[in-house]
Protein backbone atom coordinates (compact mmCIF):
# COMPACT_ATOMS: atom_id res chain seq x y z
CA UNK A 1 0.00 0.00 0.00
CA UNK A 2 2.25 2.90 -1.53
CA UNK A 3 0.79 5.48 1.51
CA UNK A 4 2.80 3.67 4.16
CA UNK A 5 5.69 3.28 2.05
CA UNK A 6 6.49 7.27 1.92
CA UNK A 7 3.88 8.71 4.07
CA UNK A 8 4.84 11.34 6.87
CA UNK A 9 5.72 10.57 10.21
CA UNK A 10 2.63 11.86 11.39
CA UNK A 11 0.82 10.01 8.94
CA UNK A 12 2.61 6.63 10.00
CA UNK A 13 1.54 7.66 13.85
CA UNK A 14 -1.75 7.82 12.55
CA UNK A 15 -2.29 4.16 10.93
CA UNK A 16 -0.68 2.65 14.28
CA UNK A 17 -3.63 4.52 16.44
CA UNK A 18 -6.14 3.09 13.62
CA UNK A 19 -4.75 -0.02 13.86
CA UNK A 20 -4.87 -0.21 16.94
CA UNK A 21 -8.93 0.94 17.35
CA UNK A 22 -9.92 -0.52 13.93
CA UNK A 23 -10.67 2.50 12.58
CA UNK A 24 -11.01 2.55 8.64
CA UNK A 25 -8.40 5.17 7.90
CA UNK A 26 -7.54 4.55 4.33
CA UNK A 27 -9.48 2.80 1.33
CA UNK A 28 -9.25 1.50 -1.97
CA UNK A 29 -12.35 2.07 -4.52
CA UNK A 30 -11.87 -0.82 -7.73
CA UNK A 31 -14.41 1.43 -9.63
CA UNK A 32 -14.08 -0.66 -12.75
CA UNK A 33 -12.97 -3.74 -13.74
CA UNK A 34 -12.17 -3.03 -17.47
CA UNK A 35 -9.17 -1.89 -18.74
CA UNK A 36 -8.13 -0.03 -22.58
CA UNK A 37 -5.32 -2.64 -22.10
CA UNK A 38 -5.18 -6.36 -21.70
CA UNK A 39 -1.70 -6.99 -19.87
CA UNK A 40 -0.65 -10.66 -19.86
CA UNK A 41 0.22 -10.86 -15.90
CA UNK A 42 -3.00 -8.78 -15.20
CA UNK A 43 -5.22 -10.58 -12.19
CA UNK A 44 -8.61 -8.11 -12.25
CA UNK A 45 -9.18 -7.14 -16.01
CA UNK A 46 -12.68 -8.05 -17.09
CA UNK A 47 -13.85 -7.23 -20.77
CA UNK A 48 -17.06 -5.28 -20.70
CA UNK A 49 -19.36 -8.28 -21.95
CA UNK A 50 -17.97 -10.27 -18.69
CA UNK A 51 -18.43 -7.20 -16.58
CA UNK A 52 -22.29 -6.71 -17.64
CA UNK A 53 -22.78 -10.13 -17.16
CA UNK A 54 -21.69 -9.68 -13.38
CA UNK A 55 -24.03 -6.60 -13.25
CA UNK A 56 -22.43 -3.76 -14.37
CA UNK A 57 -20.72 -0.78 -12.59
CA UNK A 58 -22.25 0.43 -9.57
CA UNK A 59 -23.89 4.15 -9.57
CA UNK A 60 -22.22 6.75 -8.82
CA UNK A 61 -25.03 7.48 -6.46
CA UNK A 62 -24.10 4.38 -4.42
CA UNK A 63 -20.46 5.37 -4.22
CA UNK A 64 -20.89 8.97 -2.68
CA UNK A 65 -23.56 7.48 -0.23
CA UNK A 66 -20.91 5.23 1.23
CA UNK A 67 -18.42 7.61 0.90
CA UNK A 68 -20.16 9.58 3.14
CA UNK A 69 -20.28 6.78 5.59
CA UNK A 70 -16.83 6.03 5.07
CA UNK A 71 -15.64 9.68 5.94
CA UNK A 72 -18.20 9.25 9.52
CA UNK A 73 -16.37 6.24 10.15
CA UNK A 74 -13.00 7.81 10.44
CA UNK A 75 -11.51 7.11 6.45
CA UNK A 76 -9.56 10.12 5.21
CA UNK A 77 -7.08 8.57 2.76
CA UNK A 78 -8.50 7.23 -0.69
CA UNK A 79 -7.00 5.34 -3.77
CA UNK A 80 -8.89 5.37 -6.86
CA UNK A 81 -8.05 2.48 -8.75
CA UNK A 82 -9.72 -0.12 -11.33
CA UNK A 83 -8.86 -1.59 -14.29
CA UNK A 84 -8.66 1.45 -15.67
CA UNK A 85 -10.71 4.14 -13.29
CA UNK A 86 -10.29 6.69 -15.50
CA UNK A 87 -13.35 4.86 -17.72
CA UNK A 88 -15.68 4.77 -15.12
CA UNK A 89 -18.44 7.02 -16.69
CA UNK A 90 -18.77 9.44 -13.71
CA UNK A 91 -15.34 9.29 -12.23
CA UNK A 92 -14.92 13.54 -12.13
CA UNK A 93 -18.20 13.73 -10.34
CA UNK A 94 -17.36 11.09 -7.80
CA UNK A 95 -14.02 12.73 -7.53
CA UNK A 96 -15.29 16.55 -6.53
CA UNK A 97 -17.73 15.06 -4.00
CA UNK A 98 -14.94 12.87 -2.54
CA UNK A 99 -12.70 16.32 -1.89
CA UNK A 100 -15.65 18.13 -1.05
CA UNK A 101 -15.64 15.40 1.91
CA UNK A 102 -11.91 16.48 2.78
CA UNK A 103 -10.82 12.70 0.95
CA UNK A 104 -7.39 12.49 0.60
CA UNK A 105 -7.24 11.47 -3.19
CA UNK A 106 -4.31 8.99 -4.90
CA UNK A 107 -5.47 7.64 -8.45
CA UNK A 108 -4.02 4.67 -9.78
CA UNK A 109 -4.14 4.86 -13.74
CA UNK A 110 -2.06 3.45 -16.77
CA UNK A 111 -1.74 7.06 -18.11
CA UNK A 112 -2.83 6.55 -21.67
CA UNK A 113 -6.19 8.38 -21.53
CA UNK A 114 -4.89 11.93 -19.65
CA UNK A 115 -4.79 13.98 -22.49
CA UNK A 116 -5.23 17.96 -21.78
CA UNK A 117 -8.92 18.34 -20.35
CA UNK A 118 -8.17 15.23 -17.42
CA UNK A 119 -4.63 16.79 -17.11
CA UNK A 120 -6.27 20.58 -16.54
CA UNK A 121 -9.09 18.69 -14.55
CA UNK A 122 -6.31 16.99 -12.29
CA UNK A 123 -4.54 21.10 -12.19
CA UNK A 124 -7.26 22.57 -10.66
CA UNK A 125 -8.38 19.67 -8.49
CA UNK A 126 -4.77 18.10 -7.67
CA UNK A 127 -4.50 14.67 -5.93
CA UNK A 128 -1.89 13.75 -3.67
CA UNK A 129 -0.43 12.20 -6.54
CA UNK A 130 -1.35 10.60 -9.45
CA UNK A 131 0.76 6.73 -9.69
CA UNK A 132 1.52 6.06 -13.37
CA UNK A 133 2.14 1.93 -14.13
CA UNK A 134 4.56 1.81 -16.66
CA UNK A 135 4.87 -0.98 -18.65
CA UNK A 136 7.89 -0.94 -20.72
CA UNK A 137 10.31 1.88 -22.08
CA UNK A 138 8.84 1.35 -26.04
CA UNK A 139 6.11 0.42 -28.32
CA UNK A 140 7.45 -2.81 -29.01
CA UNK A 141 7.44 -3.68 -25.17
CA UNK A 142 3.92 -2.17 -24.48
CA UNK A 143 2.39 -4.49 -27.86
CA UNK A 144 3.95 -7.23 -26.05
CA UNK A 145 2.86 -6.65 -22.59
CA UNK A 146 -0.40 -5.06 -23.41
CA UNK A 147 -1.06 -5.27 -27.05
CA UNK A 148 -1.94 -2.00 -27.29
CA UNK A 149 1.74 -0.32 -28.87
CA UNK A 150 0.81 3.32 -28.71
CA UNK A 151 0.40 2.79 -24.78
CA UNK A 152 3.72 3.73 -24.47
CA UNK A 153 3.78 6.86 -26.17
CA UNK A 154 0.29 7.67 -24.91
CA UNK A 155 1.48 7.09 -21.37
CA UNK A 156 4.59 9.85 -21.82
CA UNK A 157 2.55 12.21 -22.76
CA UNK A 158 0.16 11.78 -20.20
CA UNK A 159 3.05 12.32 -17.47
CA UNK A 160 4.29 15.13 -18.82
CA UNK A 161 0.95 16.78 -19.23
CA UNK A 162 0.55 16.02 -15.50
CA UNK A 163 3.70 17.62 -14.88
CA UNK A 164 3.46 20.59 -16.90
CA UNK A 165 0.62 21.67 -14.35
CA UNK A 166 2.57 20.78 -10.98
CA UNK A 167 0.62 17.46 -10.45
CA UNK A 168 2.25 15.52 -8.84
CA UNK A 169 3.65 11.70 -10.31
CA UNK A 170 5.03 8.38 -9.48
CA UNK A 171 5.73 5.87 -11.86
CA UNK A 172 5.10 2.61 -10.88
CA UNK A 173 6.51 -0.87 -13.18
CA UNK A 174 5.17 -4.15 -13.22
CA UNK A 175 7.89 -6.39 -14.34
CA UNK A 176 6.46 -9.74 -16.55
CA UNK A 177 8.73 -11.83 -18.73
CA UNK A 178 8.45 -9.13 -21.95
CA UNK A 179 9.31 -6.67 -19.99
CA UNK A 180 12.30 -7.72 -17.92
CA UNK A 181 14.76 -6.46 -19.62
CA UNK A 182 13.19 -2.56 -19.51
CA UNK A 183 13.19 -2.26 -15.98
CA UNK A 184 16.33 0.01 -16.48
CA UNK A 185 15.22 2.08 -19.01
CA UNK A 186 12.08 2.59 -17.33
CA UNK A 187 14.05 3.98 -13.80
CA UNK A 188 16.18 6.11 -16.36
CA UNK A 189 12.87 7.82 -17.93
CA UNK A 190 11.86 8.27 -14.13
CA UNK A 191 14.87 10.08 -14.02
CA UNK A 192 14.86 12.23 -16.61
CA UNK A 193 11.65 13.36 -15.64
CA UNK A 194 12.51 13.83 -12.18
CA UNK A 195 9.83 11.01 -11.30
CA UNK A 196 9.95 8.85 -8.39
CA UNK A 197 9.88 5.39 -9.85
CA UNK A 198 8.94 2.15 -8.10
CA UNK A 199 9.32 -1.11 -10.01
CA UNK A 200 7.01 -4.29 -8.60
CA UNK A 201 8.97 -8.11 -9.45
CA UNK A 202 6.58 -9.87 -7.84
CA UNK A 203 3.49 -10.04 -9.30
CA UNK A 204 0.48 -12.65 -8.08
CA UNK A 205 -0.48 -15.12 -10.74
CA UNK A 206 -3.17 -14.00 -13.27
CA UNK A 207 -6.60 -15.89 -12.68
CA UNK A 208 -6.20 -17.76 -15.78
CA UNK A 209 -2.69 -18.75 -15.07
CA UNK A 210 -3.02 -19.53 -11.82
CA UNK A 211 -2.85 -23.82 -12.41
CA UNK A 212 -0.03 -22.95 -14.75
CA UNK A 213 3.60 -24.11 -13.63
CA UNK A 214 5.89 -20.90 -13.75
CA UNK A 215 7.36 -21.67 -17.24
CA UNK A 216 4.26 -20.94 -18.84
CA UNK A 217 2.82 -17.97 -16.84
CA UNK A 218 3.50 -14.69 -18.05
CA UNK A 219 5.21 -13.31 -14.87
CA UNK A 220 8.90 -13.69 -14.23
CA UNK A 221 10.36 -17.16 -12.95
CA UNK A 222 10.61 -16.38 -9.43
CA UNK A 223 14.56 -16.79 -9.24
CA UNK A 224 14.39 -14.81 -12.42
CA UNK A 225 12.46 -12.43 -10.21
CA UNK A 226 14.60 -12.59 -7.48
CA UNK A 227 17.38 -11.20 -9.67
CA UNK A 228 15.84 -8.78 -10.72
CA UNK A 229 14.73 -7.68 -7.23
CA UNK A 230 17.89 -6.60 -6.28
CA UNK A 231 18.87 -4.98 -9.76
CA UNK A 232 16.26 -2.66 -9.81
CA UNK A 233 16.30 -1.88 -6.00
CA UNK A 234 20.03 -0.66 -5.95
CA UNK A 235 19.35 1.47 -8.77
CA UNK A 236 15.79 3.25 -7.47
CA UNK A 237 17.30 3.23 -3.55
CA UNK A 238 21.09 5.09 -4.69
CA UNK A 239 24.33 3.27 -2.71
CA UNK A 240 23.94 4.65 0.26
CA UNK A 241 20.43 3.45 1.25
CA UNK A 242 20.91 0.35 -0.67
CA UNK A 243 23.85 -0.74 1.41
CA UNK A 244 21.88 -0.22 4.61
CA UNK A 245 18.94 -2.14 2.84
CA UNK A 246 21.56 -5.12 2.26
CA UNK A 247 23.32 -5.02 5.29
CA UNK A 248 19.82 -5.13 7.09
CA UNK A 249 18.45 -7.61 5.20
CA UNK A 250 21.18 -10.11 5.31
CA UNK A 251 21.29 -9.97 9.07
CA UNK A 252 17.89 -10.61 9.51
CA UNK A 253 18.14 -13.75 6.95
CA UNK A 254 21.44 -15.00 8.81
CA UNK A 255 20.28 -14.37 12.68
CA UNK A 256 16.34 -14.77 12.43
CA UNK A 257 15.97 -18.25 14.75
CA UNK A 258 13.05 -20.77 14.16
CA UNK A 259 9.84 -19.62 15.01
CA UNK A 260 7.30 -21.28 16.77
CA UNK A 261 5.28 -23.87 15.53
CA UNK A 262 1.67 -22.06 15.18
CA UNK A 263 -0.47 -20.62 12.84
CA UNK A 264 0.32 -17.00 12.55
CA UNK A 265 -1.60 -14.30 11.80
CA UNK A 266 -2.16 -11.12 9.66
CA UNK A 267 0.88 -8.63 9.85
CA UNK A 268 -0.10 -5.71 7.73
CA UNK A 269 -2.91 -2.94 8.12
CA UNK A 270 -5.94 -4.69 6.00
CA UNK A 271 -8.65 -5.35 7.81
CA UNK A 272 -6.95 -3.48 10.57
CA UNK A 273 -7.10 0.17 9.46
CA UNK A 274 -7.44 -0.18 5.64
CA UNK A 275 -10.19 -2.20 3.28
CA UNK A 276 -10.90 -2.00 -0.60
CA UNK A 277 -14.59 -1.80 -1.79
CA UNK A 278 -14.74 -3.71 -5.48
CA UNK A 279 -16.72 -2.75 -8.64
CA UNK A 280 -19.40 -4.75 -6.97
CA UNK A 281 -19.75 -2.75 -3.90
CA UNK A 282 -17.68 -6.05 -2.00
CA UNK A 283 -16.10 -4.72 1.04
CA UNK A 284 -12.78 -6.35 1.81
CA UNK A 285 -9.65 -6.85 3.42
CA UNK A 286 -7.26 -6.44 0.77
CA UNK A 287 -7.93 -6.70 -3.17
CA UNK A 288 -6.73 -10.33 -2.87
CA UNK A 289 -8.59 -11.92 -0.66
CA UNK A 290 -11.86 -12.85 -1.74
CA UNK A 291 -13.04 -13.56 2.16
CA UNK A 292 -14.24 -11.95 4.44
CA UNK A 293 -16.43 -10.40 1.92
CA UNK A 294 -19.44 -8.04 2.43
CA UNK A 295 -22.17 -5.63 -0.04
CA UNK A 296 -21.24 -2.77 1.83
CA UNK A 297 -24.37 -0.96 -0.54
CA UNK A 298 -26.60 -3.33 1.01
CA UNK A 299 -25.53 -3.44 4.43
CA UNK A 300 -24.02 -0.04 5.27
CA UNK A 301 -19.91 0.66 5.56
CA UNK A 302 -20.06 0.46 9.59
CA UNK A 303 -21.45 -2.88 9.75
CA UNK A 304 -19.33 -4.01 6.70
CA UNK A 305 -16.34 -2.64 8.66
CA UNK A 306 -17.37 -4.43 11.59
CA UNK A 307 -17.63 -7.97 9.73
CA UNK A 308 -14.44 -7.19 8.39
CA UNK A 309 -11.83 -6.91 10.67
CA UNK A 310 -13.95 -9.72 12.82
CA UNK A 311 -13.19 -11.74 9.37
CA UNK A 312 -10.00 -10.86 8.76
CA UNK A 313 -8.76 -11.44 12.64
CA UNK A 314 -9.74 -15.01 12.23
CA UNK A 315 -7.22 -15.41 9.01
CA UNK A 316 -4.06 -17.93 9.61
CA UNK A 317 -1.22 -18.29 7.61
CA UNK A 318 0.96 -21.01 7.62
CA UNK A 319 2.42 -22.97 10.58
CA UNK A 320 5.64 -23.84 8.47
CA UNK A 321 6.21 -20.41 7.33
CA UNK A 322 6.11 -18.94 10.82
CA UNK A 323 8.81 -21.42 11.38
CA UNK A 324 10.91 -20.23 8.53
CA UNK A 325 13.97 -18.23 9.49
CA UNK A 326 13.93 -16.31 6.27
CA UNK A 327 10.36 -15.23 7.36
CA UNK A 328 11.27 -11.35 8.17
CA UNK A 329 12.48 -10.94 5.07
CA UNK A 330 9.81 -12.53 3.06
CA UNK A 331 7.02 -10.83 1.43
CA UNK A 332 4.42 -13.85 2.30
CA UNK A 333 1.36 -12.95 3.54
CA UNK A 334 -2.38 -14.48 3.87
CA UNK A 335 -3.26 -12.86 0.45
CA UNK A 336 -0.26 -14.07 -1.88
CA UNK A 337 -0.77 -17.65 0.45
CA UNK A 338 -3.93 -17.62 -1.41
CA UNK A 339 -3.40 -16.42 -5.04
CA UNK A 340 -0.76 -19.03 -4.92
CA UNK A 341 -1.86 -21.93 -3.20
CA UNK A 342 -5.16 -21.79 -2.74
CA UNK A 343 -5.50 -21.26 0.78
CA UNK A 344 -4.52 -18.83 3.54
CA UNK A 345 -2.23 -21.58 5.60
CA UNK A 346 -0.33 -22.66 2.73
CA UNK A 347 3.00 -22.32 1.83
CA UNK A 348 3.33 -20.21 -1.47
CA UNK A 349 6.35 -21.87 -3.10
CA UNK A 350 6.85 -19.18 -5.42
CA UNK A 351 7.78 -17.03 -2.80
CA UNK A 352 10.14 -19.35 -0.98
CA UNK A 353 12.03 -19.70 -4.32
CA UNK A 354 11.73 -15.24 -5.04
CA UNK A 355 13.11 -14.60 -1.48
CA UNK A 356 15.89 -16.96 -1.52
CA UNK A 357 16.73 -15.67 -4.73
CA UNK A 358 16.96 -12.03 -3.44
CA UNK A 359 19.17 -12.99 -0.51
CA UNK A 360 21.47 -14.97 -2.39
CA UNK A 361 21.54 -12.01 -5.22
CA UNK A 362 21.77 -9.38 -1.79
CA UNK A 363 24.93 -11.23 -1.13
CA UNK A 364 26.86 -11.90 -4.71
CA UNK A 365 26.48 -7.81 -4.86
CA UNK A 366 29.40 -6.36 -4.20
CA UNK A 367 29.48 -2.86 -2.45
Amino acid sequence: MELMEDGTTIERKMFEIAAEKHIPLYGVLELVPVCNMNCDMCYVRLSREEMEKKGGLCPVEKWIAVAQQMRDTGTLFLLLTGGEPLLYPDFRRLYLKLQEMGMILTVNTNGTLIDKEWADFFAKNKPRRINITVYGASETTYGEVCHYPEGFNRAMKGIRLLLERGVDVKMNGSLAKANAKDAQKIIRIGEELDVPVRMDTYMYPTVRERDCAYHFESRMEPEDAGKIRVEVLRKEMGEELFAEYRKRTLYMAEHTPEGKGVPGKMKCRAGKSSFTINWQGEMRACVVLDDPSVPVFETGFAYAWDKVVKGTEEIRTSIKCSQCTLREVCNICAASAVAEGGASDSVPEYLCKYTKQTIESLKATEI
